[in-house]
């Protein structure tokens, strides 16, 4: 897999692999949401490892979460992934009032600190086949690129609604974006868009302006394997069982039972 020193590092922040080309083949590890769920977080390192991509991709919300915010910083921090911010990374930087961002802060070391501020918000990889993002590419990484909500729950949106969220992507052909913890594969006018879920939190309730949940239904850690070939990108959404019992655990010792109930069944605890 390759490292940092494979990449030219440009001047807005993107990282593109020197020696890509839009007609070779490639596979790419795609993580999004570890949210601090370091157990998790090893078990799905270990299936991409063995799978032997070129390399990785982490689309953000690092270590806010009710499970070691500081151990998973350290691992991602020296996996070599190229990673981005999600909201959570910006919120641990703006002092908003995320209760996992609260948690977090006092537990974050100087070098993970460092780590995280430097983050970019997007990367454009492969000679601008690949863009990545957090949310989506128009509306920020606190907008959902594939899903409507407006139900309560989370469905795939239409084409119509998708396509002005893919604004920016310039002449990408694959698109990874996270933010709404739901592995998903959608093609939108030649595009394909890959979101692996989360690896570490399968279920949350927003109770913002359009009050919704999102529930992956499995404990599992969930990753992504896409590549490339002469046909184009394809894409393989992964599922890898873990001890969620110790992340269970640790989100009770925090104070958290209903992320301890998350964690063990991949569902809300009931109201």
């Amino acid at each position: 897999m390759a490292n940092r020193e494979g990449f030219d590092i440009l001047s807005d922040g993107a990282i593109i692999p020197v020696d890509s080309s839009k007609g070779k083949a490639l596979k790419i590890g795609v993580i999004a949401d570890a949210h601090g769920n370091l157990t998790a977080l090893e078990a799905v390192m270990d299936a991409i490892s063995a799978a032997a991509p070129d390399f990785v991709v982490n689309l953000g919300d690092l270590v806010s979460g009710p499970f070691d915010p500081a151990g998973s910083a350290e691992v991602q921090m020296r996996s070599g992934y190229l990673t981005i911010a999600g909201n959570h990374e910006r919120q641990l930087q703006d002092h908003s009032e995320g209760a996992f961002d609260v948690l977090a802060r006092p537990l974050l070391k100087p070098d993970h600190w460092a780590w995280i501020t430097s983050l970019p918000a997007t990367l454009t990889l492969c000679d601008g086949d690949v863009f990545a993002c957090h949310g989506s590419p128009a509306g920020g990484d606190l907008d959902y690129l594939l899903e409507d909500v407006t139900s309560g729950r989370a469905a795939l949106d239409t084409d119509a609604a998708i396509r002005p969220r893919l604004a920016g992507i310039g002449s990408a052909s694959l698109v990874l974006c996270g933010h709404t913890h739901t592995p998903r594969m959608v093609a939108v006018d030649g595009v394909l868009i890959v979101n692996p879920g989360s690896v570490g939190m399968p279920c949350y309730r927003d109770r913002g302006a359009t009050p919704h949940i999102m529930e992956a239904g499995s404990p599992l850690a969930r990753y992504a394997i896409v590549q490339r070939d002469k046909a184009g990108w394809s894409a393989e959404l992964h599922g890898v069982p873990y001890n969620y019992e110790i992340a269970a655990r640790q989100a009770e010792a925090f104070g958290f039972p209903a992320f301890a109930h998350a964690a063990r069944t991949g569902r809300l605890m009931p109201s």
